[in-house]
């Protein structure tokens, strides 16, 4: 049985933003506002013996509803790889944001994996309160909850090998129950941090993401990714990034191969940067 996989991130958004929307309390870092972009990727995982998404975007007339529209469907970007919704055999739900579960309903054939603290949030007592409940949509939850019932979902607690080769873990800090995907390839390891990290400087900077659960969670989260990136045999893969398009090759029309590295000389900060951006925090007041 094959324990490696190719792996690619499918594109199927872009959202104009700003750093301002994007980082936590952005003006504590002293730096003029910007604009910057936000992909929406999922991620395509496979081999000779399985097909396995990770995540599966959001739908487009709940995500409509939210401004946020599918410039490429889902079903059309697997299908420039090769691969039909009846072909997925399993599909991983890093969590329940609107643009990760949107799709479930596509694939008939595929049971699904989510973390057991993440379901139990969001069917939780809280989960109603509109701080709480925006990122999700109520249909998708019950959706989730149809799955469970059909027993076509696996709960992950912790860290669980979800297939030979393939590593589910619960990384704390945007949601309870974030997952996180280790992927072994032929070239090295990758993982497919989806929400866990957003974007590079995230983990390179050390900034958090506006949208979080536990913000202590999520810095010790980013220490982790940074140790892990830092090995030479393993990559950290955001899940928002336009940087990854520039940093793997693009073997079809918003399709790109996480196996063939193609500019890794800037995927982290240099030192003096990195101090840099400490000793601008360290001048400016602590407040947002």
């Amino acid at each position: 049985m094959t324990s490696t996989y190719e792996v690619f991130a499918l594109r199927y958004a872009t959202l104009p933003w700003t750093h301002s929307k994007a980082y936590h309390c952005y003006g504590v870092y002293g730096e003029e506002d910007s604009s910057c972009d936000l992909d929406y990727y999922f991620w395509l995982v496979r081999n000779g013996d399985r097909t396995v998404l990770v995540d599966c975007g959001f739908d487009d007339e709940r995500g409509g509803a939210r401004n946020r529209l599918q410039q490429t469907s889902p079903l059309e970007l697997l299908s420039r790889m090769g691969t039909r919704a009846e072909d997925v055999d399993h599909v991983v739900l890093s969590h329940m944001h609107y643009d990760h579960i949107g799709n479930i309903d596509l694939f008939p054939n595929a049971t699904f994996s989510i973390a057991r603290a993440e379901l139990e949030y969001w069917t939780g007592p809280y989960s109603d309160r509109p701080t709480i409940a925006w990122p999700v949509e109520s249909e998708e939850i019950r959706m989730v909850q149809q799955l469970a019932g059909e027993e076509r979902l696996e709960l992950v607690e912790n860290s669980h090998e979800l297939f030979p080769g393939l590593v589910l873990t619960k990384v704390p800090g945007h949601t309870p129950g974030q997952l996180v995907a280790e992927v072994n390839t032929d070239g090295g390891r990758l993982v497919l941090a989806s929400d866990a990290v957003h974007f590079y400087d995230e983990m390179n900077l050390d900034r958090p993401f506006s949208t979080f659960h536990d913000l202590a969670a999520m810095y010790r989260s980013y220490e982790m990714f940074r140790d892990l990136d830092a090995r030479a045999d393993t990559l950290v893969v955001p899940g928002h990034d336009p940087d990854v398009t520039r940093k793997f090759e693009v073997v079809a029309d918003q399709c790109i191969d996480l196996t063939k590295p193609v500019d890794l000389d800037d995927r982290t900060r240099s030192e003096r940067e990195l101090a840099g951006a400490a000793h601008r925090l360290a001048q400016r007041p602590r407040h947002c």
